[in-house]
């Protein structure tokens, strides 16, 4: 009942607030839905084997400006939980966006899935996009022809009496020089105290993640096949500011994206010092990242098939097996992401 009230607020101020009204030359309204079960079976000593299986769907409305430059998109985020009797907790979608050619901003709270390049799962794993779905903070995102540069802040918690302070902040750049390219990803988690400065367990966290790499980008001239092929360091700096001393595991790592037609295959090799030095404690706090590379050696196999691929509805089905050095742990996973959208253009009126 609170989602569908947050809703009306949301969109009755879009509606009602004058200056966003003069302002907006184009009226839109908008629909996602977002599907997905991911079943893992097997060896769950460095992620439990669970069932995620659910539902999104956001109701949108946009006010944007005739060139298209400013935008305000106000909506929610729904979230249905297979097995539930109602509706889980959503999340309340409000930005502002800017956008010319070359530079754009989003400010407010966005879908995750508008970045320009997703995190792999080393770093976001893959139930961040399940479970929060929006950024709230701020995006700077830069492209040229040969690459881009992309700057977030992500506000995840503000201080209380029982709640941390938590953001992270993050960048991603990649630029190919004919089929060669560099670029890194990486991220800043902070994780500080409640209100009364006593928490329970560790103190104020940090965290550091880096991945720089370097690659090659093949394919035809048809595009039917296209290969991502890149290798790197994956590196964490983390502390605990109680004891105020730095870890920092250190691990080679290499990505290989195969695509033919509508079939996936990706691989993804790590080998180095165990990852998430604290382990299971920060799972879900300040680690984000996939709690398999806690393995000094692990491989990620996805195998992947796009069922529907058309502009409104895209339907995936892939198997993904996780090998460490103490079993293998294999997902069944399918998502289907359904969109909408429309807009109005209002006809400018000229005095005779």
């Amino acid at each position: 009942m609170n989602s569908c009230k947050h809703f009306i607020v949301v969109l009755t101020l879009l509606c009602w607030c004058p200056s966003l009204t003069l302002m907006a030359q184009r009226i839109g309204a908008g629909f996602d839905m977002y599907n997905f079960f991911d079943n893992s079976e097997g060896d769950d000593t460095y992620r439990s084997t669970v069932t995620y299986a659910g539902t999104r769907f956001t109701p949108t409305l946009t006010l944007a400006t005739n060139d298209s430059l400013h935008r305000v998109v106000g909506g929610y985020n729904f979230l249905y939980e297979y097995g539930e009797s109602g509706l889980s907790k959503g999340a309340i979608e409000v930005y502002y966006q800017f956008k010319n050619k070359n530079f754009r901003v989003l400010f407010g709270s966005f879908p995750r899935h508008l970045m320009h390049e997703q995190m792999p799962d080393y770093i976001l794993c893959d139930s961040i996009r399940y479970f929060r779905p929006e950024m709230t903070g701020i995006d700077f995102l830069y492209t040229a022809r040969n690459g881009h540069v992309e700057v977030f802040l992500d506000w995840i918690q503000k201080r209380s009496p029982t709640e941390r302070e938590q953001f992270m902040a993050g960048v991603t750049t990649r630029f190919h020089f004919n089929r060669f390219q560099l670029g890194m990803e990486g991220n800043i988690y902070h994780y500080a105290l409640e209100d009364d400065g006593h928490s329970m367990g560790h103190s104020i966290h940090e965290v550091v993640t880096a991945h720089p790499f370097v690659g090659v980008l093949l394919g035809n001239k048809r595009g039917t096949f296209t290969a991502d092929l890149r290798g790197g360091v994956l590196l964490q700096a983390d502390r605990d500011r109680a004891d105020m001393k730095w870890h920092v595991p250190v691990g080679f790592i290499a990505d290989a994206d195969l695509r033919f037609y509508r079939f996936l295959l990706h691989e993804t090799f790590y080998a180095g010092k165990s990852q998430h030095y604290f382990g299971r404690e920060g799972f879900g706090k300040y680690y984000w990242g996939d709690t398999f590379t806690r393995s000094k050696c692990y491989s990620r196999t996805d195998i992947g098939y796009n069922i529907i691929r058309h502009k409104n509805v895209d339907f995936d089905a892939k198997l993904t097996f996780n090998i460490t050095d103490k079993g293998m742990q294999w997902h069944q996973m399918l998502t289907l992401r359904f969109r909408l959208n429309g807009e109005y253009k209002f006809k400018s009126q000229t005095s005779h």
